[in-house]
């Protein structure tokens, strides 16, 4: 083997090796086991230390890893854990699960609407994290970063890498929201508000008022596809939650200008 040959091959390595450093130090920054609860189909709920990748949210929408305390133990003292202590579940054998650190989980049906063939439109299910619960229920639907559709602001974060991705993981997102009306969660920005609020005369009036920040945020732009962030987020679940609380429910004919 000449020199050339040597010195290709070499810089190969080098460079595999630099990859593997990046993606373990991406995974530190982004990831790790957390401890909560778990509720299987069958409604038996179990504790562990479930696995979150807060760079790949794609992953624990579409699956789980849980492992158990002994197995946590290990991997705090900086041991590798073994493929075969991580019990691995489908999203159809989780009908929900939460973190001890307040984060909660449901296993619902999406249908994506804006999907461009009819293979995409099949309803399919999620773990979505639920950000205001009770008559109007809103989940958080993260983005994927692999495989798929992938939208261009989140691929240009994922070559970033580091901190701004996380960061950029973490406040974009879409929002669903879902009354007893619907059979399945809708994306926030194809449905009329009404519908969801429409119900309560004093949320009306205060909407109307201008005493919700929703109203503002409503009327933004999204960056990119139907893409919402945290002062969008924020604004929904202050409404929604008033909303829930039941306050002077009665019916109205006021409408709400989106």
């Amino acid at each position: 083997m000449d020199f050339k040959s040597k010195l290709l091959i070499g810089i190969m390595v080098l460079g595999i090796m630099t990859m593997g450093i990046a993606q373990e130090e991406e995974t530190a920054r982004c990831a790790d086991y957390h401890k909560g609860t778990y509720t299987l189909k069958n409604g038996k709920t179990k504790e562990g230390y479930i696995f979150i990748n807060d760079c790949k949210p794609h992953l624990f929408q579409q699956s789980l890893r849980v492992i158990n305390e002994k197995a946590y133990a290990k991997y705090k003292k900086g041991k590798r854990i073994k493929n075969k202590v991580i019990e691995k579940f489908k999203v159809k054998e989780i009908k929900a699960f939460a973190l001890e650190n307040g984060r909660e989980f449901r296993q619902v049906k999406y249908v994506n609407l804006a999907a461009t063939t009819k293979i995409g439109m099949l309803p399919k299910r999620f773990l979505f994290e639920v950000m205001a619960d009770g008559d109007v229920t809103v989940y958080r639907k993260f983005y994927r970063t692999d495989n798929g559709v992938i939208h261009g602001p989140v691929m240009d974060s994922k070559l970033a890498g580091g901190l701004q991705h996380l960061d950029f993981m973490t406040s974009n997102f879409e929002i669903l929201i879902q009354n007893e009306n619907d059979k399945n969660p809708k994306n926030i920005r194809t449905v009329n508000i009404k519908n969801y609020f429409g119900d309560n005369a004093e949320i009306i009036q205060k909407y109307q008022d201008g005493a919700y920040e929703f109203r503002n945020q409503l009327q933004r732009q999204a960056a990119f596809g139907m893409n919402c962030d945290m002062p969008f987020l924020n604004a929904l679940v202050e409404l929604t939650n008033d909303y829930n609380k039941g306050i002077n429910i009665e019916l109205s004919n006021t409408t709400f200008d989106n």
